[in-house]
């Protein structure tokens, strides 16, 4: 019974991973077998008990998935918050090809609606829409607009540059309107591309976390770009992503690169006008099969701003957290630049359970001229990753660092 409950928890997540993509389990699983017989030519499937069978058989329906979409659109969903928010509560309405009875990825001109209200036990909000046309007159071209509110009242801030340090720990308030548009672009299976534009209008208050000082009573404001005044943004960017995954959803094989640009235009006050360049790139590498995956992760942002312009320190790269250096709380380190590594050594100990024993290192810098391999923070630890017969559903991962030890327990996929 325990096992079923484990299985149906599993299922319930990886529905709210899959959104409402039960009509395609059958397809799915095909393309999972095929996987796994590319993977291991000439080796017969594995051997699995009668109960075990059952149970892979029951996780391939997806029947608690099926239920749990929701009554006419309408279902759970926990929102998308940083690690610390606490418990999550929310609805969301997702309506997949709006005024058709099928759910077809390639249907010219398909309307998807999605819609979600949250909130959590820490004061969290988040309020969020979207309305996407998809295959714009037939061609692979995809147009969203989409606006949104969040308040997120304890965000935590430890000060600038590799240098801060734990004890000057303190919480500030950070709640952004948001209304833009967006349009992707995928020529190709492996490749596809994208921009977008924006307003935005941040607004920085006083921290709710009683724990901890307030941000701009601890450190001075005249150190803090952007704490004391912040103007409405126009924000544009453009993307291109290269993807030679065997299966985004659940990866083993191939890997994903992808550049994003943007840039940052200050509407009122004529100081915060900079651009974001983020790279990154995944290898996935199956160690003798797909049972066993050494898997690669780097990134680096670097900010450029024109002189007397600033980055405000809310939008400046981050490290730590639930996917880079973590060993480390969430925002432990931020500054104009960043650089991070990754490697896990990934084992499938069940079919539903991956073990993960990693590594990250990494670090932040003022001057883009310091953004090499030196000097860089480590950390270590082993995950527990749940899934599904094709697709990730949540994972526990416990990182160890000069700081000490920490748990994380998310929804969010590493990389």
């Amino acid at each position: 019974m325990a096992v079923v409950l484990i299985l149906s928890w599993c299922q319930a997540a990886a529905g709210q991973t899959a959104q409402a993509q039960a009509p395609e389990t059958s397809r799915a699983a095909r393309l999972e077998a095929q996987r796994r017989a590319r993977a291991m030519p000439g080796l017969p499937p594995p051997d699995r008990s009668f109960l075990e069978s059952k149970l892979y058989w029951y996780d391939g329906q997806y029947v608690l998935t099926r239920l749990l979409n929701g009554w006419k659109g309408v279902h759970y969903s926990g929102g998308d918050f940083p690690t610390g928010a606490g418990l999550k509560f929310g609805v969301a309405f997702t309506d997949v090809a709006v005024g058709s009875i099928h759910e077809d990825e390639a249907t010219p001109n398909r309307v998807d609606v999605d819609a979600v209200a949250a909130y959590t036990s820490r004061g969290y909000v988040q309020a969020t829409g979207a309305v996407t046309v998809r295959n714009v007159g037939g061609a692979p071209i995809h147009l969203a607009a989409r606006g949104g509110y969040w308040e997120f009242p304890q965000e935590d801030f430890f000060g600038l540059g590799p240098d801060s340090q734990e004890a000057d720990r303190t919480s500030y308030l950070l709640d952004t309107l948001e209304i833009g548009a967006t349009a992707t672009w995928e020529p190709a299976p492996w490749v596809r591309g994208g921009g977008g534009i924006a307003r935005l209008s941040p607004r920085v208050g006083r921290g709710t976390d009683e724990r901890f000082p307030d941000t701009r009573g601890r450190f001075d404001p005249a150190d803090l770009p952007g704490s004391l005044e912040q103007p409405d943004f126009r924000r544009a960017s453009a993307w291109v992503a290269v993807d030679w995954e065997d299966n985004p959803a659940l990866p083993r094989a191939g890997g994903l690169a992808r550049v994003e640009i943007t840039d940052y235009h200050d509407l009122d006050l004529d100081r915060h006008d900079f651009r974001l360049l983020e790279a990154s790139i995944d290898q996935y590498v199956p160690l003798g099969g797909p049972s066993r995956v050494l898997a690669l992760h780097a990134a680096t942002v670097v900010s450029d701003t024109d002189a007397g312009q600033q980055v405000p320190f809310f939008y400046q790269p981050t490290l730590g957290g639930r996917k880079r250096l973590r060993g480390f709380r969430e925002f432990r380190f931020r500054d104009q630049n960043s650089v991070s590594l990754t490697a896990e050594y990934r084992w499938e100990a069940w079919w539903a359970l991956d073990v993960a024993l990693f590594a990250d290192a990494g670090k932040v810098t003022f001057d883009r001229r310091d953004l090499d391999l030196s000097d860089l923070e480590a950390t270590y630890g082993v995950g527990f990753r749940i899934h599904s017969n094709s697709a990730y559903s949540f994972r526990v991962d416990l990182g160890v660092s000069r700081e000490g030890f920490i748990p994380f327990f998310t929804g969010s996929y590493v990389f």
